[in-house]
């Protein structure tokens, strides 16, 4: 097993509602109403950030969404390389092949952290842990998006 690399970035705040500046949050109600869905997407706690080619890419519990464009992520992206003397990419060749790290937000404070890609990706993806559940009560910890109804 490899050591986790974890980098705090205390120089970085980001503002809380990042995710709907850069139109995550529309995409993914977008995508909610296109499935018939009632409700609307409850934004977790954490967000991924990285780039796929020019595209900033979005992640958070199990959506990911590729924007077209960003330009304040573009600029983030230009001050993550001045900031690390570009020593950690948050940026990757293609859609096929992941970047080395991933920029993780917590939209409770702004604080960031570079993560390696992978397990950055795993702690993005993870829901809240659920206590006190009974076997076979209905819950939401099926994996899948947690949906508030109207």
């Amino acid at each position: 097993m490899t050591d986790q690399l974890l980098i705090d970035l205390p120089e970085i705040r980001l503002p809380r509602d990042l995710a709907w500046r850069v139109k995550f949050i529309e995409a993914v109600e977008d995508h909610v109403k296109q499935l018939g869905v009632r409700g609307h997407f409850e934004p977790p706690r954490f967000f991924g950030y990285y780039f796929a080619g020019r595209n900033p890419v979005v992640l958070a519990r199990h959506w990911k969404v590729t924007l077209d464009s960003a330009p304040l992520l573009s600029r983030l992206r230009q001050i993550l390389d001045r900031m690390t003397d570009h020593r950690f990419n948050i940026s990757s060749d293609s859609e096929e092949t992941p970047p080395d790290y991933l920029l993780v937000h917590d939209r409770y404070d702004g604080a960031c952290w570079l993560w390696g890609f992978e397990q950055g990706k795993r702690f993005v993806e993870a829901h809240i842990p659920v206590a006190g559940l009974n076997p076979g009560e209905d819950d939401e910890t099926d994996g899948g998006p947690k949906l508030l109804g109207p």
